[in-house]
């Protein structure tokens, strides 16, 4: 027995978490109306499904597009971003807002985040890229969620995700964070703009049954609705 023990342990491969990860990012150019922008980014999936934000997701195009025809919404706004994986909506908002706090609860991506905001804020190309800072903030964690709240005490005009409603699990926790953030400037004085992906109905209904269980009104933007990456997807507002 004990050598049965012995020929296991012996079989047995111990990987380090690094083994998961890949970081072969390439500079990739995006175009959004007159916005070009370039970042590094993934060209496909990582191994591990919690570095996701790894990639650019078809949301992120989807409001990405609508951001850039509705520039107005952006000029002279302080922004936070939800699930800004490798910062690609926060980054096209720099360019007209005040301040932008991109967010994601991930090292890793937290890592080709910062990487991708001193690529834009050292450029000569991007001197207009302004107030862009990363912050780490997993929803629900009230500490992280109170550290951001105190590090930028006047609130905030704007609050962003896109394709950050995949997980079932995480919706609840998504629009509690959202609710404290809305909270933070008052009503009707900060709204939530979601760029949603349609992927399974039960998710569809979970999002719309969420916000309104945490108090919020959540509409479609009328002419949003449009097909991305062979998928459907929208814009949603979200008030208290």
């Amino acid at each position: 027995m004990a050598g049965d023990r012995e020929e296991d342990e012996e079989d047995l491969v111990c990987l380090d978490a690094s083994f998961f990860i890949n970081d072969n990012y390439q500079l990739t150019k995006f175009t959004f109306g007159s916005q070009v922008l370039e970042l590094y980014c993934l060209q496909s999936a990582s191994t591990d499904f919690d570095l996701t934000g790894q990639l650019v997701w078809p949301g992120a195009m989807l409001l990405n597009e609508y951001l850039s025809k509705n520039v107005d919404l952006l000029r002279g706004c302080s922004v936070i971003e939800l699930g800004s994986g490798v910062g690609i909506t926060g980054i096209l908002c720099s360019r007209f807002c005040c301040e932008v706090v991109l967010t994601d609860h991930n090292d890793e991506v937290l890592k080709i985040l910062q990487k991708n905001i001193e690529l834009h804020s050292s450029s000569k190309s991007y001197r207009n890229c302004t107030g862009l800072v990363a912050e780490k903030l997993e929803w629900g964690n009230i500490d992280q969620i109170e550290h951001i709240l105190e590090s930028h005490s006047a609130g905030f005009d704007l609050i962003l995700g896109a394709d950050i409603c995949f997980q079932q699990a995480s919706v609840p926790l998504l629009f509690k964070t959202v609710k404290l953030l809305l909270q933070m400037k008052g009503k009707g004085r900060c709204k939530f703009i979601l760029a949603y992906v349609s992927r399974a109905k039960m998710m569809d209904s979970m999002v719309v049954n969420e916000a309104t269980q945490h108090g919020m009104k959540i509409a479609e933007v009328p002419g949003t609705r449009s097909v991305v990456g062979n998928l459907e997807g929208t814009i949603y507002e979200v008030n208290l």
